[in-house]
């Protein structure tokens, strides 16, 4: 079953989670936990890569503890992130509402239970098929902040890629799916399967198009910008599957700058 779609939002002031004041979307809610659409650029949980940002998990327990209605009308005893989802990828973040759930919730994603769904926007290089599956084992680099392949030491990880819709330009709209995803595996797959994500910095990505390139009428000055300026990343789908919380499928909007680059790239959903 899909989760109750939910209108709500809540409020975060700065500098909770950066300069800027916001307000989250909250995507999905139970007793036992809070699904948010996270913004690209937002810090999850505290995690050495992270070091010295802002994030979720602490602004959630803050606001908790500040006593905001809105925080408590949610009936949480305490919010804990269930799963790392890297710092420039938007879409569901999912929070526990108690010790007890985060621990049956972190089981169950530990276990390859759960199925993730992320869509994003790349160039596949010429001799890549629609669909690819990639299992190269990866851990974390020894003194960099990024993972890397390695068939010797690193950790199991699969990836599938699908490709939905082709565009111009050479982009193209894929999905990834996985029932456990590591810190930066959906990135480092997409390249070691030969498709350059929009503006990923770390794995050989490709930088956005500007509006001038892809033929768009803007202001003057908006000529030179590119249409999109996070990592074209976004986890659309999470599915809960357990006896505890049944098969729940909850999803998360493609924000409307994710939108307006599909437009721009003839790739409107």
């Amino acid at each position: 079953m899909k989760a109750e779609r939910h209108k709500k939002t809540l409020g975060f002031p700065e500098p909770l989670l950066g300069r800027k004041g916001m307000r989250i979307p909250v995507i999905a809610e139970t007793d036992q936990y809070l699904a948010l659409n996270k913004p690209a650029g937002i810090v999850i949980r505290q995690h050495p890569w992270d070091e010295g940002l802002p994030n979720l998990d602490q602004a959630l327990n803050h606001q908790l503890a500040a006593n905001r209605q809105e925080f408590l009308a949610t009936a949480a005893k305490v919010f804990a992130s269930v799963y790392y989802l890297d710092r420039v990828i938007s879409g569901v973040s999912l929070f526990a509402k108690s010790k007890s759930a985060w621990a049956e919730l972190k089981n169950y994603t530990g276990s390859g239970l759960n199925e993730f769904r992320f869509l994003l926007i790349a160039v596949a290089e010429a001799s890549v098929e629609e669909a690819i599956v990639c299992e190269v084992p990866i851990l974390p680099h020894r003194y960099k902040a990024k993972m890397v392949p390695s068939s010797a030491k690193g950790k199991r990880a699969t990836t599938t890629f699908q490709c939905l819709k082709t565009g111009r330009e050479g982009w193209s709209l894929w999905e990834a799916r996985t029932h456990f995803f590591r810190p930066h595996q959906i990135r480092l797959h997409a390249a070691l399967s030969g498709l350059k994500l929009m503006n990923e910095s770390l794995y050989a990505g490709q930088e956005a198009p500007t509006y001038a390139a892809v033929g768009k009428r803007k202001k003057s000055s908006d000529f030179e910008r590119q249409i999109f300026e996070p990592t074209a990343l976004h986890l659309a789908e999470l599915r809960l599957n357990s006896e505890e919380f049944e098969s729940t499928l909850i999803e998360a909007p493609l924000a409307k700058a994710f939108l307006g680059a599909l437009h721009c790239l003839d790739m409107k959903p």
